[in-house]
């Protein structure tokens, strides 16, 4: 009990050292457009990211062995990408060919250590990895079947897509990988030519024989603390608020957190979000009134240390964007316990020692009346 106790209060004076020092103010958005074409119509596609939502790609892990592939392909923080995409395709070939003209159009360029998506849109450059988790990744927000293909003796990557049907544009002999029962088609990631560039079911001459290896995405990434505002045009910046009643909650009360969107009439939901270190977990989701406000109410149920923040993931006409951080300590309820009982035991403390003292006064005056 005593060296929990003191943990306790050691990560309590530690909360208090970090709300005292930690400060996190607004930051523009970054910005990065595409084009795409249908056959018809050429689509200028703009995305938007958070400064917050990089930062957490940013702190990390960047180690890339072949076990951890699957953790670079972030498919929930590219779903309104992917929807937009979607939205103007033709079909499930078509989809797969316009994530390849997304990643066709960012110059190549070896980097130092792996890369994820956001990071890679940001840098607006990468290699042959880099662009495989990208496209990867859009693939598998629309819930596609895909893997990564990767060739060791050519120190080379690109991804393997199964579709319903063989690609029907392929230019050349349609390239597949068979693996558990399951055919996969080649969609080679390099080369800059977006409007001619490779298309799905094409290999390059240099991978023809080529020994591949197959990567599952089991261990994808499944959530992250925002997701890529994505629309067909430019769009304008937004802000959202976010305020709670106190920095310091008891585990297992319910907090009410409430904050509010600056476009009124935006509409859509407001996804809320907790970290613990560089782990970030969804609370919940919440749809926004007709004035932009939103509530929610969270039960927290472990103590320690907590950053909270809301994300609105935008619209058509405006960027989304993430609150400030809140920091917030969970008491844990044993502290609360003994506070209360060293509260209690002070305050019989004080009654006995003032009865006695009361009773002692008045039978030493009793005493001095009483006559010799």
């Amino acid at each position: 009990m005593r060296t929990r106790t003191i943990r306790v209060l050691t990560v309590t004076i530690g909360f208090i050292v970090t709300m005292l020092l930690f400060t996190h103010g607004y930051a523009q958005n970054f910005e990065q457009e595409y084009l795409l074409y249908d056959g018809q119509t050429t689509f200028q596609l703009t995305l938007s990211i958070t400064p917050e939502l990089h930062e957490h790609y940013l702190q990390k892990s960047h180690q890339l062995t072949q076990g951890n592939f699957g953790s670079f392909v972030t498919p929930y923080s590219l779903e309104l990408v992917a929807s937009d995409i979607r939205s103007i395709s033709t079909g499930e070939e078509n989809f797969v060919n316009l994530v390849l003209m997304i990643v066709h159009q960012l110059p190549y360029e070896i980097v130092e250590e792996a890369k994820y998506p956001v990071e890679t849109i940001i840098d607006n450059k990468g290699d042959c990895d880099c662009f495989s988790f990208f496209a990867a990744s859009l693939l598998k927000a629309e819930d596609f079947d895909v893997v990564l293909l990767y060739y060791e003796e050519e120190s080379h990557m690109n991804i393997g897509v199964h579709l319903p049907q063989p690609p029907t544009e392929a230019r050349t002999p349609i390239s597949y990988v068979d693996y558990m029962g399951t055919r996969y088609y080649m969609a080679e990631c390099t080369g800059e030519d977006w409007q001619n560039g490779w298309r799905v079911g094409e290999r390059p001459p240099e991978l023809e024989d080529a020994q591949v290896t197959v990567v599952t995405l089991e261990n994808y990434e499944q959530i992250a603390p925002g997701r890529v505002s994505s629309s067909f045009g430019s769009l304008e910046d937004s802000a959202i608020s976010l305020t709670i009643p106190s920095n310091f909650v008891i585990e297992g009360v319910p907090l009410v957190m409430n904050g509010q969107v600056s476009i009124p009439n935006s509409g859509g939901t407001v996804t809320l979000y907790a970290g613990v270190g560089n782990s970030w977990f969804s609370i919940g989701t919440v749809d926004l009134d007709s004035n932009g406000r939103f509530s929610l109410t969270w039960i927290p149920t472990a103590w320690g240390q907590y950053f909270l923040k809301a994300s609105w993931s935008g619209n058509d006409e405006y960027a989304g964007a993430d609150s400030q951080f809140i920091s917030i300590y969970v008491i844990p309820e044993i502290l609360v316990f003994l506070v209360g009982a060293l509260l209690m035991t002070t305050i019989v403390s004080v009654t006995v020692i003032l009865m006695y003292k009361t009773t002692h006064y008045q039978e030493t005056q009793v005493l001095e009346a009483a006559p010799e």
